[in-house]
């Protein structure tokens, strides 16, 4: 299942999200006096203790998720939190709210891990139902698609529609590729930005991740890209150990990660994300729940209520 799954289009409406049409005042003018998204980005952070987290990894590692890293939680809860809070699936494109009909996360993936190792781009799609098993297989279809054994995305034999799409604009000359960005933006403005290019583009995703700690480095406030329609990018730091006093005195070691997450403040408001971090650190404390099913998915309502 899918958001707005069978909900037919409307006048308004895009290929990639319905019109929120029952936005109140504030919201509604909000990408009126704020036209960009760096006009209008948020920060926020947070320190999870991993502890537990860490050895629920262990143990599926040894059972029915041999694949399972951090980095697949993290986007599992973060998908369990679009079933709570459906409003994060939201984007500003032309002054105008959009809720998204589809969960889509972005994520680089390294050719290798050498200065030479080019860039590639996988963008798993989810479905409101999705356990973490479920989260875990989508991620790996799409990473096990890219050859890293090679560095060059060119040498790639295997390349993803995306690699194509990149090679492709990269070749062309300066003022053609100026050209088609500017189509790009144009057509993606108005809504009939070309599918077969939309389909490929992570610009245009539900969220963007970059997982920092794989490299060493903690996490960073990441910009969200003035083309496309992301709203939220978050970045994943480094483990860290740290020591703390318990209630009983005696010294508690643990380990934590930093999140950092940039986001629209015009695609819906500061305490829904509020809400919807408190979530994200929720189910990181408690992985065991994103096993199941959700209980209950919540609808994003995005159409006036009619009175009387």
């Amino acid at each position: 299942m899918v958001p707005h799954e069978g909900r037919k289009r409307r006048w308004g409406d895009r290929y990639d999200g319905f019109l929120v049409r029952n936005l109140d005042p504030m919201t509604r003018m909000e990408p009126y006096f704020m036209p960009h998204r760096y006009d209008a980005w948020v920060l926020f952070e947070d320190k999870i203790d991993i502890t537990e987290l860490e050895a629920f990894i262990r143990d599926k590692r040894k059972g029915d998720i041999p694949e399972l890293t951090l980095y697949h939680v993290v986007f599992a809860a973060i998908v369990r939190t679009f079933t709570e809070v459906p409003e994060l699936n939201r984007f500003v494109v032309n002054s105008k709210v959009y809720s998204r009909n589809e969960i889509k996360g972005s994520m680089v993936v390294m050719k290798g891990m050498r200065r030479d190792s080019e860039r590639s781009m996988i963008m798993p799609r989810f479905q409101l139902e999705d356990t973490l098993t479920d989260v875990v297989r989508r991620i790996e279809e799409e990473t096990n698609q890219i050859d890293t054994t090679v560095s060059s995305v060119a040498e790639d034999e295997n390349k993803t529609k995306f690699d194509k799409a990149e090679l492709l604009m990269g070749s062309l000359p300066a003022w053609m590729l100026k050209l088609a960005m500017w189509f790009l933006r144009k057509t993606d403005k108005h809504g009939i930005m070309p599918k077969s290019l939309h389909k490929v583009s992570p610009f245009h995703s539900s969220f963007f991740i970059t997982n920092m700690g794989s490299i060493g480095m903690d996490a960073v406030f990441h910009h969200i890209y003035e083309f496309g329609t992301v709203s939220i990018f978050g970045a994943i730091g480094r483990k860290e150990t740290y020591f703390e006093m318990d209630e009983k005195g005696e010294k508690k070691r643990g380990v934590r990660i930093k999140l950092q997450f940039v986001v629209d403040e015009r695609a819906t408001d500061g305490y829904l994300y509020a809400v919807a971090f408190r979530r994200i650190r929720y189910y990181l404390t408690h992985p065991e729940e994103l096993m199941n099913p959700p209980e209950k998915i919540e609808f994003d309502r995005i159409d006036r209520v009619k009175k009387g």
